[in-house]
């Protein structure tokens, strides 16, 4: 039996369903930039007096925010951001390691300015500004 006579014996319904669920697989997600989680959206202040924020107060320290963004502090003493999704494999693995950002999933190694420094990392890092006020720090996109 070849393929049009299986689904002439199948029916149209059940084409349709089979057929819409394989298109449905495929489908391209149309991004809002304004929703969270995008990067246009990323917008917030930190408070560096507060307990979940002692990491951020050690040179090399680093936080977890929302699980979207990691937020830390250089061995110069600079705040740094950069997005958790590494560009390799969207994995929520990034993190800071050695002075650079680092994901934990499959070895991507990243500058502090998201360019890449091996194979896994090419495609780069998306990046945020940081701007300290004080004990509050803000990170934007």
């Amino acid at each position: 039996m070849n393929r049009k006579d299986f689904l002439k014996k199948l029916g149209g319904g059940a084409a349709f369903a089979l057929t819409a669920t394989c298109l449905g697989g495929c489908a391209v997600e149309n991004i809002n930039p304004d929703q969270p989680g995008n990067n246009a959206a990323i917008d917030f202040t930190l408070d560096l007096n507060a307990a979940g924020n002692s990491n951020l107060s050690n040179n090399g320290g680093y936080v977890i925010v929302n699980n979207q963004v990691v937020v830390a502090r250089t061995t110069g003493g600079e705040y740094v951001a950069a997005t958790r999704t590494c560009s390799h494999d969207p994995r929520k693995e990034v993190i800071l390691r050695n002075g650079e950002w680092y994901c934990t999933a499959h070895g991507a190694r990243f500058r502090l300015d998201g360019a890449g420094l091996n194979g896994n990392g090419r495609n780069g890092l998306t990046i945020y500004n940081t701007q300290l006020d004080g004990n509050m720090l803000r990170v934007f996109a």
